[in-house]
Parts: C-alpha cells; sequence; structure tokens
C-alpha cells in the first residue's frame, strides 16, 4: 500500500515536471521557423517512432528509430523544439505498446525532461551555438554530441529505473542495469547519426534529412527483422535447452526411480523373485532368499517347480498358465516350499505378468511372504479345539465328525466301520485314594498303550473322564477289531509304575460294527455304549461285541429305569421277611425283610435286576431309606402288638454307594421318626465297601457302632478278602454266602465253610449261614457250632401280615423249626 502511494507521487511529480518542460517549449518555440519541411520533419518522426520500434529480447522495453530524429531535431531547429517532438514522439510511440495509459504520460514526461537537461547541459557548456560549426570548431560540435547523448541517457533511464524499482519492488541499481543500461548504444550512435545528417543537411540541404526517413526505415526494419529472428534463435535455443534440461531431469528422475525400485525390490519386506515364462529364476531379491535359504546364484540354477510342493504344484501351473495366457491379471494362493534345509515354509504366494499385454510370452513376478508362523499357530489352535488337552487324543467334537465322515462311506458301499467303546474300570477307586495327579499320569499311560494297540490308519480319541473309543475303518476282518480289543486288556494287564506306586488298570470294552441300520454317529455311539455296559455287568475287563438283543435289553432297561422311578417315588415297594434260626435249639431269632416289586405288566422283579439299577441311576439312597423305614416301622409294629417279642432285632443291608456322613444323618432320622431302637438294628455290607471306602467305611461304621447299631459282612468270602480288616473294625457277625453252603454235600465238599466257622470263632465273632436248602446241610451246620441260618429248607419269606399272624399264634411259646415261630425273634432287612 505504502509503495502504491509513493509510485503515484512519482507519476504525478513525473507530470507536473514534463508540464512545465512542456510548458518552457512552447513559450520558446521559434515559431518563425515553421515551414513545409519543418512540418514534414515532425510528422515522419513521429510517424516513424510509433510505428518503428523493436522490443529487445528478453525485456519489455522498447527502442525506435526517432532517437536519432530527436536528436537531428535538436541540431536543426532548437532545444524548445526537441522537447517538444521528443514528448509528442514519445507519447505517440507508447500508447503503441503501453496497455496501462498512466505509464503513456509518465514516459512523455520523463522523455521532456531528459531532453530538457539534455539542452541544458550543452548550453551551461557553451557548446550550444556550435551545432553547425563542425568545420570552425569540430571539437565543440564532437563534445556537443557527446553530451547530448550521455545526459539524454542518464537522465531519461534513471527517470525510467525509478519508476520501475519503486513500481515493482526492487532496487534502484539492479533495475537500471538489468533494463536500461544496454541502451547507451542507441543513444550514441542516434547522435552520431544525426550529427552526420546536420553535416549534409548543411552542405546539400534539409531533402537530405527528409530522403534519410525511408532509409531509416528500412534500416530499423531489416533490424528489427534481424532481432526478431536471433528471438527465434533465442527462444528455439532456450526451448532447446528447456528440453534438455527436461530430458535431463526426466532421465535422472527415471535413474532415481530405477534406484529407488532397486531399492525397494532388494530390500523389500516380502520375498519377491522375476521368473521367466518357461519357469526359470531370473532375479531374487533378499527377502527371498531368507525365506527359502538359497543363494541367488542356487535360485538361478534352479526351475520354480524344483522347490515347490508337490501337492501344490498342479494347483501353482494352473494359476500361473492363467498370467501367462493372460487370461487373469494376477492369482493368489497359500503355497508351501522345500527350504534349502529341508524343512516346509508356508507362503502367501501371488503371481502376475512383468511385461506389457504386447508381449508374446511375458516374464512373471513372484511376490512370497512367509507365514509359516502363522500356520503353525492355526494348527495348534486346530489341534486345541478337536485334540483333549491332558493326553493330546482326539477330542469327542473331532471323533464325531470322523465318524460321521467314516459313516457316509459305509452308506456308500466304500468302508467298513467299527468302534471300540472303552470304559476304565474302578478309575474313580484311584483318583479318590492316590490323587488327581497319579490319576491324570494313569490316564496318559492309557493313551499311551491305546496307541500301541491300533492300527496307524485308526484314530483313538478320550471322550470325558475314563472313556475312549477307536475307530476302526478301510477293509478289515471283524476278528481283527476283536484282536485289538484283546491286545488292550493284554497291555493294561501290566501295571503302570506312577510316583513310585504300582496302578492296574482294567478296562470294559464295548465292540459295535456299523451297519445299514445305523444311520447316525449317535446311533452308532449309543450300541457302543450299549456293548460297553453288557462288558461291565459281565464282570468288567473284558470285551463285548454288539448284537441286536443288547439294544432290546438296553431299550428294556431304559424303560425299567423309568418304570421303577415312578414305582419308588410313589412308594409302591413291598417288604417280605425270611426268618433266622438259631441252629443249635432250632429257634427263630430273627427274619431277613426282602424288598419286592411287582411290576404292573412284567409282574414281579428280581431285587438283583432292579437294585444295580437303582445304583446305575442314583435312586440307591432313597429306594434304602424306604426299605428301612417301612421295615423299621413293621418290626415297631410287632413289637408293640407282641410285647413278649420286643427283643428282636433288625438288619439292613447297606448299599456300598451310601457311605457317607449324610447316611449316618438318615439312619438316626429313621430310627427317630420309628421309634425303632438302634441297639436292635444290623446293618449288613459288603466285603467290597473296605476296598472302596477304607477311610470313609472306617469312620462311618465306628459312628455306627457308637450308636449301638452292630455290623454283618454279608456274602463273606466272594469279595475282595482282606483279613486284616475283620481284627480292626466293628464287625459282630460274618454270613457265609449261599454258594458256600451250597458245597456242602454229605459232608464232603465243606472245607470253606468249615474254614470261615472257624475263624469266625477264633474272631469272636457270630456266623450267619445263608440259603440253606437241604436237612444234610443244616446238620452239618449245626454240628460245626454255626451259630444262626437261614434258606428254604427252614423257612420261606413271609408278608409282614403272614408274620404277625404266625407271631400271634404262638405267642411266647417256642416253635419247631419247619415253619413254626419261635418267640425270641431277630429281623434282618436287605434288598436283595
Amino acid at each position: 500500500m505504502e509503495r502504491q502511494r509513493l509510485v503515484k507521487s512519482i507519476e504525478i511529480t513525473l507530470w507536473a515536471l514534463g508540464l512545465a518542460v512542456a510548458g518552457w517549449a512552447i513559450y520558446g518555440f521559434p515559431y518563425s521557423k515553421i515551414d513545409v519541411p519543418m512540418a514534414a520533419f515532425f510528422f515522419l518522426t513521429i510517424a516513424i517512432g510509433a510505428k518503428v520500434t523493436i522490443q529487445i529480447p528478453r525485456f519489455k522495453s522498447y527502442i525506435s528509430a526517432s532517437e536519432t530524429f530527436i536528436f537531428l531535431g535538436l541540431l536543426i531547429y532548437g532545444g524548445e523544439a526537441a522537447v517538444l517532438l521528443a514528448t509528442a514522439e514519445a507519447f505517440a510511440t507508447s500508447w503503441t505498446f503501453c496497455k496501462k495509459k498512466r505509464t503513456v504520460f509518465v514516459n512523455a514526461a520523463a522523455i521532456a525532461i531528459s531532453t530538457f537537461f539534455a539542452v541544458s547541459v550543452l548550453k551551461y557548456a557553451g557548446v550550444y551555438e556550435h551545432f553547425h560549426s563542425y568545420n570552425a570548431h569540430p571539437r565543440a560540435f564532437l563534445t556537443a554530441l557527446l553530451l547530448l547523448a550521455l545526459v539524454q541517457f542518464l537522465v531519461n533511464t534513471t527517470l525510467a529505473s525509478t519508476y520501475a524499482a519503486v513500481r515493482d519492488g526492487k532496487p534502484l541499481f539492479d533495475t537500471w542495469q538489468k533494463k536500461y543500461i544496454w541502451t547507451f548504444l542507441t543513444y550514441i550512435v542516434g547522435a552520431a547519426a544525426a550529427g552526420g545528417l546536420v553535416q549534409l543537411a548543411d552542405t546539400i540541404g534539409i531533402g537530405v534529412v527528409l530522403i534519410a526517413f525511408p532509409v531509416c526505415f528500412f534500416v530499423f526494419y531489416s533490424y528489427r527483422m534481424y532481432l526478431q529472428n536471433i528471438e527465434i534463435s533465442m527462444e528455439q535455443a532456450e526451448q532447446a535447452e528447456k528440453y534438455a534440461k527436461l530430458l535431463e531431469s526426466q532421465s535422472n528422475k527415471l535413474r532415481e526411480s530405477e534406484e529407488r525400485f532397486r531399492s525397494a525390490f532388494d530390500y523389500a519386506p516380502i520375498g519377491i523373485g522375476l521368473v521367466s515364462s518357461s519357469g526359470d529364476w531370473l532375479k531374487i531379491n533378499f527377502a527371498m532368499s531368507e525365506i527359502l535359504g538359497y543363494s541367488e546364484d542356487e535360485f538361478r540354477q534352479m526351475n520354480f517347480q524344483d522347490i515347490v510342493m508337490r501337492e501344490d504344484l498342479g494347483a501353482t501351473l494352473v494359476k500361473v498358465h492363467k498370467v501367462v495366457s493372460r487370461r487373469s491379471v494376477s492369482e493368489q494362493m497359500e503355497q508351501r516350499y522345500r527350504h534349502k534345509d529341508g524343512y516346509t515354509v508356508w507362503t502367501s504366494w501371488s503371481v502376475s505378468s512383468a511385461q506389457s499385454t504386447g508381449e508374446e510370452m511375458p516374464n512373471l513376478i513372484f511376490q512370497l511372504q512367509d507365514i509359516t508362523d502363522k500356520k503353525l499357530a492355526e494348527a495348534r489352535l486346530r489341534h486345541e479345539a478337536t485334540h483333549d488337552a491332558l493326553t493330546g487324543l482326539a477330542n469327542r467334537s473331532h471323533f464325531m465328525q470322523r465318524l460321521d465322515t467314516a459313516l457316509g462311506k459305509v452308506h456308500a458301499g466304500q468302508s467298513k466301520v467299527s468302534i471300540l467303546f472303552i470304559d476304565l474300570d474302578r478309575f474313580k477307586i484311584v483318583n479318590d485314594s492316590l490323587g488327581h495327579l497319579v490319576g491324570d499320569e494313569l490316564l496318559k499311560g492309557i493313551s499311551a498303550r491305546l496307541r500301541d494297540c491300533m492300527r496307524p490308519s485308526d484314530l483313538v480319541a478320550r471322550l470325558g473322564g475314563d472313556e475312549f473309543t477307536i475307530l476302526v475303518e478301510g477293509g478289515y476282518d471283524d476278528q481283527e477289531v476283536t484282536r485289538i480289543a484283546e491286545r488292550i486288556q493284554e497291555k493294561f494287564s501290566k501295571p503302570f509304575d506312577l510316583f513310585g506306586h504300582d496302578v492296574y488298570s482294567s478296562a470294559s470294552i464295548g465292540i459295535l460294527h456299523a451297519s445299514a441300520q445305523h444311520a447316525t454317529p449317535e446311533d452308532l455311539m449309543r450300541d457302543a455304549d450299549t456293548a460297553m455296559y453288557q462288558a461291565k455287568r459281565a464282570g468288567k475287563a473284558r470285551h463285548e461285541v454288539f448284537d441286536e438283543g443288547m439294544h432290546k435289553a438296553a431299550k428294556e432297561t431304559l424303560q425299567l429305569e423309568t418304570d421303577l422311578r415312578r414305582a419308588i417315588e410313589q412308594n409302591e415297594l413291598s417288604m417280605a421277611y425270611q426268618p433266622i434260626f438259631r441252629l443249635a435249639t432250632k429257634e427263630i431269632e430273627g427274619v431277613e425283610a426282602l424288598v419286592r416289586w411287582e411290576h404292573p405288566t412284567l409282574g414281579y422283579v428280581p431285587p438283583s435286576k432292579f437294585v444295580p439299577l437303582a445304583e446305575e441311576i442314583g435312586l440307591i439312597d432313597k429306594l434304602c431309606e424306604q426299605v428301612l423305614t417301612k421295615s423299621c416301622r413293621d418290626l415297631r409294629s410287632l413289637h408293640s402288638e407282641i410285647p413278649s417279642l420286643s427283643d428282636i432285632t433288625l438288619s439292613v443291608n447297606l448299599s456300598s454307594k451310601q457311605f457317607g456322613q449324610s447316611s449316618i444323618h438318615n439312619i438316626c432320622s429313621i430310627l427317630d421318626d420309628t421309634g425303632f431302637p438302634a441297639h436292635l438294628l444290623k446293618l449288613e455290607i459288603t466285603e467290597s465297601v473296605f476296598f472302596e471306602h477304607t477311610e470313609r467305611a472306617v469312620a462311618m461304621l465306628n459312628s455306627l457302632r457308637d450308636l449301638g447299631i452292630d455290623i454283618n459282612v454279608d456274602d463273606f468270602g466272594t469279595g475282595y478278602s482282606n483279613l486284616s480288616y475283620l481284627t480292626k473294625l466293628p464287625i459282630s457277625t460274618l454270613k457265609v454266602d449261599r454258594s458256600f453252603v451250597a458245597m456242602i454235600k454229605d459232608h464232603t465238599g465243606s472245607e470253606v465253610v468249615h474254614a470261615v466257622v472257624t475263624l469266625a470263632r477264633n474272631l469272636g465273632l457270630r456266623v450267619v449261614a445263608e440259603g440253606i436248602e437241604t436237612e444234610a446241610q443244616f446238620e452239618y451246620l449245626r454240628e460245626l457250632r454255626c451259630e444262626s441260618g437261614q434258606g428254604y429248607y427252614l423257612s420261606r419269606p413271609k408278608s409282614f401280615d403272614e408274620l404277625i399272624e404266625t407271631a400271634s399264634e404262638l405267642g411266647k411259646e417256642r416253635l419247631p423249626v419247619k415253619g413254626l415261630l419261635m418267640p425270641s425273634l431277630v429281623a434282618t432287612t436287605t434288598i436283595h
């Protein structure tokens, strides 16, 4: 804004001075000299100056031929005429090429002022009057010409430079040096030409001056054409120079781009390789060499097919062919390569063309990114999702998927399928006695031995807990599956060394051969599980092959389970009592209460069938509570109705599933509710209790003994016989199993019974013989001084009403053995 004001001030100043100078010239103009030659001279000067202008190349400034005639006008017509002529010529000339009209007035004012200064300097120097005295005063004439050119140049260029420098905001000297210093020569040439013409005019006449105008016009025009040619040449040179610089710049950029590409190629984080259309390696980067382990020279000696894994080569060639045949721009896949060290490298691979579409057989660019860690992580995740964390075997989900696939092949007639369903026997005992750490190690050992028993193509899985399965598929004989089960039993017969413990384990194995009737994997597992449970029921540590009879039995068992639940919930079970006799006196001392189930459709269901079922489905506690409650209530009623029989006792079978603090509480609650005396109650347990619940059994039996309840060992000699527990536990009675009593035939084959009676007598224990069916058995036992016995030979089981009726008829009398109730009656309750 400040510069604009300054520019305007300069313009006004120049305009003012120019008007003053113009006024001075008009005032002093020699009007007396006006004639036709003078008018022609003025007209031609202004016309030629306006039209014959030359723009200096590379600058916006112009020169014209009028400088010579302005100097000539000053020499011929005087200073005032020269000032007016220069002003008019500058105005006309500027009007033709200046866009800003204010500049026209500035130029006119500047030339008027500079001409005025030139005239004033000539006058001051005293040479103004000697213009036409060349012959008389040559030195003064030449001095005048030199001063004229110099002053005109200095004043005019100084004014123009000042104005341009202020307007453009540039230094004054730089503007003058760049734009105007070169015009000095035009002023010297113009002054010299004017001096020559004035001498000719003085000699020949003013006409020669007028003739000089066309000559000057031609010279200036030719010079302008010359300058235009020079400008064109210069422009062409500049264009060539610019093009050369452009080529150099593009070449540098291309070189830099190539260097960047080479650097990006060589140091790219992914492997990049240039491959010929025939598959030969042409160039590879450092990452490629690092990924696959080969040097660049080693790559160049190979075809890419040499290191692609054979399993992926077919798909790779298909994708390469698509790119080579230009049916695809690029192709990608996950691909495996063989590392130089022999291991497999997983890569994310892409291939694209390295040449334009005009090439017939393009080279290829392979890009490889190492994803081995990713694939290994995915494999670990898949393994963790499909395998058991403890044993490393397949889990249930993976097994069922494989089984589903295998079953599809069976339906298509392409393969056979068999399942071995394996359940460990008594695994819970190991866990409870030795701890879960040992139990886990046992499961690992079991898994290892199972792997050793199966074929390479088979699948072994852990379903959960202590259940395992083996899937056998393909072509084989059914006996081969049986041999696998036999190998398993043989392997399991050897102990496992676990933290210093020799642990034995066995397994119940169910074998199923798939058939067309098996529609789903669940059907297969159901029947294999059924066969396994059949093996358990048959004695464990064995295998059973499924047949349709098992399926039918399983369905019946399921229905029986449902009916048993209902019977227990609705209290539909009944009681029967079998008397127990003193063999020495032939008196009845007690009864054994037997639980009975009369099924609505099946009729009588023996306890041996529904009691184990109750244990399996978790209803044994409720069943035993009902039996104990009913028998205690019945015997309490007997005590009340027949006071003379109030000393009889009640024995109840206690299941091995009932050992725990809650069972003691339930027994006490029943005794309180029924009012039955604890000292008249006898609880019968089997020997297995001492093996399965050692610590809990001891604690519970001691607690029961403290309550006054007697403990009997039922079926002695048939189970886990450890004589040491007989001396350590609060046991009062041993019951000889009916299988041993049945061996008594005419006093022969009775060594076991004799040994049991002798052992009990030595330990101070009573003996009750079960299953006395003949008189010979009765007599032999009495001779052995066996205290008590029961069986059909003595009395069949009686209902409670029959028991009351018989007791009421006899009162306090002692009855004979054959079905006659004796007053000293002991009641024993069992659910067998």
